[in-house]
């Protein structure tokens, strides 16, 4: 899984979607080597950023010998790559290199692609035959490249004064010490040629800081916490490594870190700025140290303190927020008055970068701007990567704004000044009380604003006025509209419309062009985004496309049926694996495609990589079990069974166990419930009380995690945190619990079932996906009830109504006002309805996180007749015969 922050390369190739960052268009800066056929008898290959030239009699090396890596900064990316390739040519080694500036750019940047640190700056990349041949290339290259600048390459050893390098293909660093890496050999083998390898050491001689934690590493330096040795001052130490980290603006770290410097004492002496206390340059590397300041980012104060997790928090502790938020704006304000009265401005307000003091005061730590720098800096960030036409307010440069979801935090070009910090305090109003993009869209900053004034007792209505483009000005008499959010007004909603405007949203962002995806997701890895998949790929829109009785065009069918014919049967599991595909391609009316998908994955399934429904045994025996009764096959019958005992056993061993680094596996897709929902279908198709039995068992190993809080609401906790989505939180968990007790009541069981029906009343979740957003909550509602009104909670206006536990009840008003909240998320695609993605920064059609899931989930909520049994393959709410269906 990627981390919070690998999110943010796949936002820099495409405006809209999620897109890998290689797709970047780059055609006007590629390197000519790259678009030149290669001599005869070479072969050539291009594959992400790089290609690869190799004579065609010498295969891919196969051991981790020797390489030469040269370094280099983009503009000089062309000439030594010329440099290399002629050398290589004359001697017939093979070598690769990146395809453009751009790329090279990219590889090397702060904020780029996501390349390993270690590697950042590389700009080509040779394969000797032998250290002979290794020595003679590197005497002759250095004098032809040594003229060329380049970045240290952390993975490698450094051979002369210049750009170039050597590497082991067992070669170990440890890129966390501040300037020094560590190197590490395979015994046995020793550099062939005399490198300048520093020695293992955390600093170079002299330097005055004692490093005690690395808080962030990037190819261009890193930000650590350190002690100033001479006096023992904490300090937060910078570090800027020479021609890396390059921008767009070719400018490279040290550059970027002296004009930092430059900016904090042009703010010397005031309190809400760090302070300087020492710059300087060691080892070929330029620092900043400034004071350590203690508190808390805003970022993260917010998040815990917002009240609007449950509507009782929201009644009660509304009003008290409301004062805190008002009295944090205006501190922001009258820091953001010192700074003006510089001549500065921060072209970026992160919440991250306010720092909440233990006095009481405040420290803004981002970077500064004067306002002619803040303009050629923002005009530059206007064109996104991908040769979109210019956007007056998104796709700002990395270097300013270092993620996609800071881009409603960045000033706008044509702002200067006071207006700008109006702005910027605008922005960070109305993510202070509801942290849901705007996209500076009228309609949609009316629809949050006037959310905001209904959950805060607020003098004054949300002034966003700043945050509205200039050709708009300000707020005209009639309200703006907001065509997205009114299609989940009603009360309920037109389901037909909603349901057709959802199916076209899907329909307009379908690529059966392209190999590699038909509809865009969210990443799920470093290469992993779309494919065929259930959770994440194609597999999951078409099965929400069945499921609500939509039609599916044939070229989506052939997809998938094509993409299954190629996929790797190794891949075994049901949301990330094969079998979720052959199970999709079943329900579609392609049975003998799917049956030789899990014929041809019969081998890998022993492989599987766990006991959950995700990836693992339950996942694998829960689609035998489908294709059993489908086809009446015994053997698969047989499989599914001989799967359970497995489970069964490690059930009645205790919890499951746990990877190191990990936290205790858990919920439905990754845990227990997801092994309960299996031995449950089981029972269900053979009547075995046995299988009965060990469900329950099985499903109280999650539920003696779940906690009852404070406002009633049940959370699973995972180790570190309580959760509760339907993904791995107490809602899947509670999807199973409630079918079980259909079989086996239980008034303990039913009262824990009573709080997982409390939970499903955020008033704000921040993604809206199926899995881990709000459509999800609202698939637990459809699927439980209503819940009881709390023994203390008093009477609101949104409640007015006795409420029902039945889904089939007139009066649903919590999963009315869930539905009515989509429209805070919803969007419009060339016109058409469409959601984003885990973290919001682009849109995403996948099950897990985009519109198929809220397709799904309103479905369940709103749809009448049979379609509306299960929201997920496996969890009806009532047995449902399977059949093939014929493509509608």
């Amino acid at each position: 899984m990627l981390s919070l922050t690998g999110y943010e390369r796949f936002a820099l190739a495409d405006a809209d979607v999620y897109e890998a960052p290689q797709r970047i268009a780059d055609t006007s800066a590629r390197l000519p080597a790259a678009d030149r056929p290669p001599p005869p008898g070479w072969d050539r290959d291009e594959t992400g950023w790089w290609v690869t030239w190799r004579p065609g009699s010498q295969a891919a090396p196969d051991t981790p010998g020797w390489r030469i890596v040269v370094s280099g900064i983009p503009t000089g990316a062309a000439r030594a790559v010329e440099i290399v390739a002629g050398h290589c040519v004359d001697r017939r080694y093979p070598f690769a290199f990146p395809r453009s500036a751009t790329a090279v750019r990219m590889l090397n940047a702060d904020h780029g692609s996501g390349t390993d640190r270690a590697e950042a700056g590389t700009v080509a990349v040779i394969a000797p035959p032998d250290e002979a041949a290794l020595a003679d290339s590197l005497r002759e290259l250095a004098v032809l490249l040594d003229a060329l600048p380049g970045p240290r390459i952390l993975s490698g050893l450094p051979y002369g004064h210049g750009p170039l390098h050597i590497r082991h293909g067992a070669l170990v660093t440890d890129p966390r010490t501040p300037l020094r890496p560590s190197f590490t050999l395979p015994d046995g083998v020793t550099p062939p040629v005399r490198v300048h390898a520093p020695p293992v050491s955390t600093a170079p001689d002299g330097f005055p800081y004692a490093v005690e934690a690395a808080l962030r590493l990037t190819p261009g330096g890193g930000v650590y916490r350190a002690v100033h040795q001479p006096d023992g001052t904490p300090v937060v130490l910078r570090e800027a490594r020479p021609y890396a980290g390059i921008d767009r603006h070719g400018q490279d770290a040290v550059t970027r870190l002296r004009h930092r410097t430059d900016a904090l004492a042009r703010l010397a002496g005031l309190d809400c700025v760090p302070q300087i206390v020492d710059t300087g340059s060691y080892g070929g590397h330029v620092f900043l140290a400034t004071r350590h300041l203690t508190g808390a980012p805003l970022l993260h104060a917010a998040t815990s303190a917002c009240p609007l997790t449950s509507e009782t928090r929201a009644r009660e502790e509304a009003p008290g927020y409301a004062d805190w938020a008002v009295d944090i704006l205006d501190r922001v304000a009258a820091a953001l008055d010192a700074v003006l009265a510089r001549g500065l401005l921060p072209p970026v307000l992160h919440p991250r970068h306010i720092l909440l003091r233990p006095d009481g005061g405040i420290a803004l730590t981002g970077p500064f701007f004067t306002e002619r720098e803040s303009v050629r800096w923002m005009m530059a960030g206007h064109r996104s990567e991908a040769g979109h036409a210019e956007r007056a307010f998104r796709g700002p440069a990395p270097d300013v704004c270092p993620d996609a979801e800071a881009e409603q935090f960045t000033v706008p070009a044509h702002l200067r000044g006071a207006h700008a910090a109006r702005y910027l305090l605008a922005a960070l109003r109305l993510w202070l009380f509801l942290p849901v993009p705007h996209h500076r869209c009228p309609g949609r900053l009316r629809t949050l604003a006037d959310a905001v004034q209904r959950h805060y007792p607020l003098p004054q209505p949300p002034d966003y006025e700043p945050l509205l483009p200039p050709a708009v000005g300000p707020p005209a008499r009639e309200p703006a509209r907001d065509p997205a959010a009114e299609l989940f007004a009603g009360d309920p909603p037109d389901w037909p419309a909603l349901r057709d405007a959802l199916v076209h949203g899907i329909h307009t962002t379908a690529t059966p062009d392209r190999p590699d995806r038909l509809f865009p997701s969210t990443p799920t890895g470093p290469d992993d985004i779309g494919g065929p998949s259930f959770g994440h790929g194609a597999a999951g829109v078409l099965y929400a496309l069945h499921r609500s009785g939509a039609r599916i065009p044939r070229e989506y069918t052939d997809w998938l049926t094509e993409a299954a014919e190629r996929s790797a049967p190794s891949q075994a599991g049901f949301y990330d694996g094969v079998h979720g595909i052959a199970y999709t391609l079943d329900l579609i009316g392609r049975r003998d495609a799917a049956l030789e998908l899990l014929d041809r994955c019969h081998w890998a399934t022993d492989r599987a990589l766990g006991p959950d429904l995700e990836r693992g045994e339950a996942g694998i025996a829960l689609t035998l079990l489908h294709f059993a009764r489908a086809t009446g096959e015994q053997t698969l019958l047989d499989e599914a069974l001989e799967r359970a005992r497995r489970l069964v056993a490690l059930i009645d061993r205790g919890p499951l166990p746990t990877l190191p680094g990990h936290h205790p596996p858990h919920g439905l897709l990754h845990g227990p419930a997801g092994i309960a929902l299996l031995l449950l279908r089981l029972y269900e198709h053979l009547g075995d009380t046995g299988l009965l039995t060990a469900a329950r068992r099985a499903l109280d190993l999650d539920l003696a995690r779940c906690r009852t809080l404070a406002d009633h609401t049940v959370m699973l906790d995972d180790g570190a945190r309580g959760l509760p989505y339907l993904q791995g939180g107490s809602a899947g968990a509670g999807l199973v619990l409630h079918q079980l007790l259909r079989h086996r009541p239980d008034p303990r069981a039913a009262a824990l079932l009573d709080g997982i029906r409390r939970t499903c009343a955020p008033v704000h979740v921040h993604n809206s996906g199926l899995l881990r957003g709000r459509a999800g909550v609202i698939a637990t509602l459809a699927a439980l009830g209503e819940p009881p009104v709390a023994p203390d909670a008093p009477d609101c206006p949104e409640r007015r109504h006795e409420v029902r536990r039945s889904c089939d009840a007139v009066a649903r008003p919590l999963l009315n006002r869930q539905i009515r909240r989509l429209g805070w998320h919803a969007r419009l695609h060339q016109g058409a309805l469409v959601f984003p993605g885990y973290r919001l920064l682009r849109l995403s059609a996948d099950l897990a996180t985009g519109s198929a899931g809220v397709l799904l989930a309103l479905n369940s909520a709103l749809a009448k007749g049979d379609r509306t049994c299960e929201v997920l393959p496996f969890l009806g709410t009532r047995p449902r015969p399977y059949e093939t269906e014929k493509e509608v």
